[in-house]
């Protein structure tokens, strides 16, 4: 049988997710890690989360299980994009199929389906049999930086994008549309490993903040989402102390910053 395509055009494919993948997530997170872990270090110290960390940081360790882990999402898309070229997928090319609304909607509805599987593969995580096998490495960096942000056992990168392959069995999705969102995606992963709180106090109650994923780290129970903190809140898995240690964070850079 002749496939759709040839093993160099596999390969080709597979450098240039990989290439992309690493590139924009080592812009981004060295951007944060930067701003905030150097230049931000003094200027900033008031929006430290971690005032006095138990452990010190390893970013040199995160980002070598990040990079490991990029690669194994980038042969994963490579999985999808074979996948397309049997048809198999609802994956489509051209903008005009469905227009822009669709294309910006899909992006939309990725961060919902995701979000909401992230929860509940999150809290399968924790299941203390699974833990000790795959998320555990995860949690070894107790005092994150950006570059933990995909530093996952592998078996964790496989169950973190698995999502991705029913939608766009049963979802049309623009590969654009899906850079997009691994783009946000990335960002918003950095900034809940920033080790700084950046948000105003309200933005705790519905959204994912620094400290919620700090607080994860650290106590290594509940706050389980990605994006927003609606099925922690139903769920009863928000630390009871969560928006409050926001605020504080806040109040104590405002009086920082007063002369």
């Amino acid at each position: 049988m002749m496939l759709p395509f040839t093993a160099w055009e596999a390969m080709g494919v597979l450098g240039v997710v990989f290439a992309l993948f690493l590139g924009h997530f080592l812009l981004i997170a060295g951007a944060f890690y930067g701003g905030f872990w150097f230049w931000g270090r003094e200027r900033l110290a008031a929006r430290r989360i971690q005032q006095q960390p138990l452990r010190a940081a390893r970013p040199l360790r995160e980002l070598l299980y990040s990079v490991l882990s990029i690669a194994l999402f980038s042969v994963m898309l490579l999985g999808l994009w074979v996948l397309d070229r049997f048809d198999l997928t609802a994956i489509y090319w051209k903008v005009s199929e469905y227009g822009w609304i669709w294309f910006l909607a899909s992006i939309a509805i990725m961060a919902l389906v995701h979000d909401s599987y992230y929860y509940w593969a999150h809290r399968f995580m924790h299941h203390p049999r699974v833990f000790r096998r795959v998320h555990k490495l995860h949690h070894g960096f107790h005092n994150p930086t950006p570059f933990a942000s995909y530093a996952f056992h592998p078996l964790e990168a496989i169950i973190e994008v698995a999502w991705i392959l029913p939608l766009a069995l049963l979802m049309p999705i623009h590969p654009g549309a899906l850079a997009c969102y691994v783009v946000l995606l990335t960002v918003l992963n950095v900034i809940s490993h920033l080790g700084y709180e950046t948000y105003p106090a309200w933005v705790a109650r519905w959204f994912i903040t620094s400290t919620h994923h700090n607080l994860h780290h650290t106590r290594g129970r509940g706050h389980f989402m990605l994006y927003f903190n609606i099925w922690d809140r139903l769920m009863g898995t928000n630390a009871h102390d969560y928006e409050a240690l926001v605020e504080e964070i806040n109040l104590r850079a405002q009086a920082s910053a007063r002369p």
